[in-house]
């Protein structure tokens, strides 16, 4: 994360700026940013997202609307578990640049690129203290990785997750399941963020960002026809190699230094065919529980 060297290098339209004050800058593109904000009254931390461009403002919207549907749910405890969005819209640049907003180094000089209204989209939401899967992973500088019990224990944790957007009526999608993707919170619960290619699964679903994912972690069919639940349990059983060798490809080698119980369960979450994977997160829960038995 790296803190703001200059004061007003990114300047809050004026509306967000009487409430939060910018305490550091996550991450820069030209196309999308993301600033950790602290709230004057309250100081509290939220996460401010902005972006140019329909593809990235309509990912925006995509998340408030599914972290609202989250928590429209009557399971709070649950619920509690996903960031809470409190805004979005879009706001004109700054009257003091004329071309955009500036690269929040303040070191290139380039414009932070705008739509064609010269408009750019502002998403906060609640911000969740704490690390990714991928940073607790790439610690490990001699192999990256985790414990089998550490493994187990964030995989039981976010299989109940699963579980719970699975059953939603519609059921819940993420599509974008990945070790950056999930915070560990201080306390050391699991959190699933950014659900800007997320999706309810009922109808067809046309958008520009229908065919979007990452390709490490997603499952073969998510980029030419519509995905489910088992979708996500491909992303999911990628994730929980990843954690356990520090590696995505799934090679014969990798796989045969891992437990026999954990072989098993990587090979059914990560099969090509959907009808031959675990076909929901109960029987995938039930299976990570009994290999956590097994290594008490």
């Amino acid at each position: 994360m790296n803190v703001f060297q200059e004061q007003n290098t990114f300047v809050l339209p004026e509306e967000l700026a009487c409430k939060y004050e910018i305490k550091s800058c996550v991450e820069y593109t030209e196309q999308t940013g993301a600033y950790l904000l602290r709230e004057r009254s309250s100081k509290r931390l939220f996460l401010l997202k902005t972006a140019c461009g329909s593809v990235y403002a309509e990912m925006l919207a995509n998340e408030k609307s599914i972290l609202e549907y989250i928590h429209k749910t009557e399971h709070a405890p649950l619920a509690a578990a996903f960031p809470i969005p409190v805004h979005l819209n879009v706001h004109n640049q700054h009257p003091s640049y004329k071309n955009g907003f500036p690269d929040p180094s303040g070191s290139s000089g380039r414009p932070f690129l705008c739509g064609k209204k010269g408009g750019i989209t502002f998403y906060i939401r609640t911000y969740i203290e704490g690390k990714t899967l991928e940073e607790l992973c790439e610690t490990n500088y001699s192999r990256p990785g985790l414990s089998f019990v550490e493994t187990l224990d964030y995989g039981i944790n976010l299989a109940g997750l699963l579980r719970f957007m699975h059953q939603m009526n519609p059921p819940l999608i993420h599509r974008d399941i990945k070790p950056q993707n999930v915070i560990v919170s201080t306390d050391g619960t699991c959190h699933f963020i950014d659900f800007g290619i997320s999706r309810l699964h009922q109808a067809p679903f046309h958008s520009s960002i229908s065919r979007m994912g990452t390709k490490l972690t997603a499952p073969p069919e998510q980029f030419y026809r519509q995905t489910d639940v088992r979708s996500d349990l491909y992303s999911f059983g990628i994730l929980l190699f990843y954690c356990m060798t520090g590696e995505y490809q799934i090679t014969e080698h990798c796989l045969g230094e891992l437990p026999v119980f954990f072989q098993h369960i990587i090979e059914k979450l990560t099969m090509p065919d959907p009808d031959m994977r675990y076909q929901n997160a109960d029987a995938l829960i039930e299976d990570l529980l009994a290999a956590r038995s097994s290594v008490l």
